[in-house]
């Protein structure tokens, strides 16, 4: 028997041509890995530029596809958005709920918290983590400055924020919103030892888990005595007394209506045809929002009338506020379908409107705090006048806010208040720093 070289030009046995397959093989595959890598460096910061700038402009979470006009039209219908957006959540529309609480300024801060922790475990089931992450924030603000609200629900509430932050991936925003909560367990009058140490085992996993050695260490400390709080006062909210109903033109009330009337109609005719041929009543629709834009913006330009009572005026600057919002929507595509389009145009400028107003209405808040004359209240009445405008601004209701303003008179008038005896017991910052910038509880126990 005779052993030979391989003739170079001839077939390769059948082993040999599978081992060049292989290695091949294996080439391709390295350099799809390394290719993947590479890209992955220049669109990582993409994607977190993309997923801060959504969660920093709810107005980006919506989604105008994703909305069905016939329900999201029942607000112009006269729906009150509270009721809306619990049948919105509860039907799983998501996109639906979300645009009712991010244009609708009529919501309580505590509907706002229990809503947008609803919308974001449906954004969590539904694989949207970004949106989820804005909404659990959304909540997490609301519950901060609720007023009023029981103590034993602010901490459940916050510790439900920071549970949902966590499943969506948000670790440094789920520890923050778990230490707001600790807060509250430690310094909120009115908690009894069973209900802090309800709250302060909720957050117990979290804290331990992502917390540092000293914030474990404080952790403990608080559970051990959890009936020992320092002295604090508890606000109580007046804001209410800040507004009266002013006398509207009867031709308000008929524009609202005729409104309220197209509204209903068009539903009808989409319900009907499927969304098809629906042009005459969206028109009619325009027509009545435009007419009652029109009587709206008369009413405001008198809003600074000597006539009228200074809460008069806060009604007719919150009424207008809250039309804003309607206008803002409707630009944003917020009701599924186009409404009046020259709004869509003038998005800024409502934008620079709402801001203008908002401005308006703090100068006015600051002349009605001024005409108390309990020296005690008056400090009071100031700081929840206050927060109130740094949760519109958070929640995206008053743009072009001066926060740092806002956050220095909070500040100096939560000094006032310690100085006269009665310490909040839950005190409000603003932290600029860090990897969760905005408002937090300041600690106020040792």
């Amino acid at each position: 028997m005779t052993f030979r070289l391989s003739n170079p030009q001839s077939t390769p046995r059948p082993g040999r041509r599978w081992l060049q397959l292989l290695l091949f093989a294996g080439f391709v595959l390295s350099l799809l890995i390394g290719l993947g890598a590479l890209l992955g460096i220049y669109l990582l910061p993409e994607v977190k530029q993309e997923a801060a700038q959504i969660t920093s402009d709810p107005v980006l979470l919506v989604e105008p596809a994703r909305i069905p006009p016939h329900l999201a039209l029942l607000r112009l219908a006269g729906a009150e958005g509270d009721s809306l957006v619990r049948q919105a959540a509860n039907a799983g529309e998501r996109t639906l709920a979300y645009s009712i609480l991010i244009y609708d300024g009529t919501l309580t801060s505590t509907r706002q918290a229990n809503e947008s922790l609803r919308v974001g475990r449906l954004f969590l089931a539904d694989g949207d983590n970004v949106r989820a992450v804005a909404a659990f924030n959304r909540a997490r603000t609301a519950t901060l400055f609720a007023l009023p609200m029981a103590p034993l629900e602010r901490g459940q509430l916050l510790v439900r924020s920071a549970e949902g932050l966590l499943q969506a991936g948000d670790v440094a925003g789920s520890l923050q919103c778990a230490l707001q909560a600790q807060h509250v367990a430690a310094q909120a009058a009115g908690l009894l030892p069973a209900q802090r140490a309800q709250i302060l085992q909720s957050l117990e996993p979290i804290i331990r888990a992502h917390g540092s050695s000293e914030e474990s260490q404080r952790l403990n400390e608080l559970l051990r005595s959890p009936g020992q709080t320092p002295p604090r006062v508890a606000m109580i909210s007046r804001l209410s007394e800040l507004r009266a109903d002013y006398r509207q033109p009867v031709t308000l009330d008929e524009a609202r209506s005729q409104r309220a009337i197209a509204a209903k109609l068009l539903i009808d005719r989409i319900l009907l045809t499927g969304g098809q041929d629906i042009d005459l009543e969206r028109t009619v629709l325009v027509n009545a929002l435009q007419t009652e834009d029109s009587l709206r913006t008369e009413i405001y330009a008198g809003w600074n009338n000597s006539a009228l009572q200074l809460s008069q005026r806060h009604g007719i600057l919150l009424d207008y506020r809250d039309w804003l919002l309607v206008k803002r929507q409707a630009a944003d595509g917020g009701f599924g379908l186009r409404l009046v389009e020259s709004w869509e145009g003038e998005r800024e400028k409502i934008r620079i409107q709402l801001g203008q107003v908002m401005g308006e209405m703090s100068a006015l808040m600051a002349a009605q705090v001024k005409e108390e004359t309990d020296p005690l209240a008056r400090p009071i009445l100031r700081l929840e006048t206050l927060q109130w405008l740094a949760l519109q601004t958070e929640l995206g209701f008053y743009p072009n806010a001066p926060l740092d303003d806002l956050s220095s008179q909070m500040e100096a008038t939560q000094a006032e208040l310690e100085t006269l005896g009665v310490p909040p017991d839950l005190p409000l910052f603003y932290e600029i720093g860090g990897q969760t910038p905005g408002f937090r509880i300041a600690r106020r126990y040792q």
